[in-house]
């Protein structure tokens, strides 16, 4: 009889021993799981402005896409005009801007893309991403380099059929367009930002 109570008091004893393991294992748990689910909202928070800075870019993009469009028509119009076009040089004209507008419509992608991230380099004030600055600055000379290429086979192929003159108007209306859709597209941009970025 002592015999057993001993043993029932022993198991009492290992159990209540081992209660506080279990509990310190169920703590343990429910910490990690605690600090999992810390991480997973901090990672979401970061996550946040990413998402709405691209959906700003996205917004201020396709105000461009828009703004380039309703200026391109009106352009048409214009260079028909003032350039005093015939029907086969417009109609040639605008096999050049169809041939070279995919590669200039890339390349103005790639300067708004490089730009941002070039902002946001700056912006950071850390000395440690002078290399990345450095990056994409050159990367940013290149695309510009790339857009005066691009020019360059245009004017080329518009010296086909258009007289120097010609040529010259059409070359500054080009310039003008350009200037009037970054225009707009920094004023999207700004009006998106929200108060204090």
């Amino acid at each position: 009889m002592i015999a057993r109570m001993c043993g029932w008091v022993m198991c009492a004893v290992l159990l209540a021993a081992a209660a506080p393991a279990v509990h310190g294992q169920d703590a343990a748990t429910a910490r990690e799981a605690a600090r999992q689910r810390k991480e997973a909202r901090r990672i979401a928070g970061e996550q946040q402005p990413v998402d709405r800075d691209q959906a700003r870019i996205d917004r201020a993009m396709a105000e461009r896409m828009r703004a380039e469009g309703s200026l391109r028509e009106a352009l048409a119009r214009a260079v028909r005009e003032r350039l005093s076009l015939n029907d086969q040089q417009a109609t040639r004209l605008m096999e050049v801007n169809r041939r070279f507008g995919e590669d200039r419509l890339r390349i103005v992608r790639q300067e708004m893309r490089l730009r941002r991230e070039l902002r946001q380099s700056i912006a950071g004030g850390d000395s440690s991403r002078s290399p990345n600055t450095a990056r994409l600055l050159d990367e940013l000379m290149g695309a510009q380099r790339d857009r005066l290429d691009v020019q360059q086979k245009e004017q080329l192929a518009l010296s086909e059929f258009l007289t120097p003159e010609q040529r010259a108007r059409y070359l500054a209306m080009m310039e003008q367009l350009r200037r009037r859709i970054q225009l707009r597209a920094d004023s999207a941009r700004s009006a998106g930002a929200a108060p204090g970025e």
